[in-house]
């Protein structure tokens, strides 16, 4: 389940997930969320926190995930994980990203939170 986070700095947009990341829920949280940035022309800023609840990615969530990212264009992006397998892929996708993207584990979330509104 994807939930906003709504304790974080002015211009940040959090998301939580809890169990699964489902394709569905995707389509119906996030992709609104980031056209309304969008529309709204201002720089994204997005903490997406995977924390201990969080049980992995549903059929084809991952793929949309990282599909959508690429396309996005980011001012920053935290996405705060103690899995360290996609921690890495994060990692490895930078590069492809229109943006600043940076991992950080479950402990530093203040630390995410902190960065990705500077």
């Amino acid at each position: 389940m994807i939930k906003p986070i709504d304790d974080l700095p002015a211009g940040v947009l959090g998301m939580t997930v809890t169990e699964k990341f489902a394709v569905d829920e995707f389509a119906m949280v996030v992709e609104p969320a980031l056209d309304r940035v969008e529309q709204a022309h201002e720089q994204l800023r997005l903490l997406l926190f995977l924390g201990p609840e969080f049980t992995g990615f549903g059929d084809g969530a991952w793929g949309e995930l990282t599909g959508e990212i690429r396309h996005t264009k980011f001012h920053r992006g935290a996405v705060v994980t103690d899995d360290h397998e996609i921690r890495n892929a994060l990692n490895l996708l930078k590069w492809m990203l229109h943006g600043h993207v940076r991992t950080f584990c479950n402990a530093d979330y203040g630390e995410a939170a902190e960065w990705v509104a500077s």
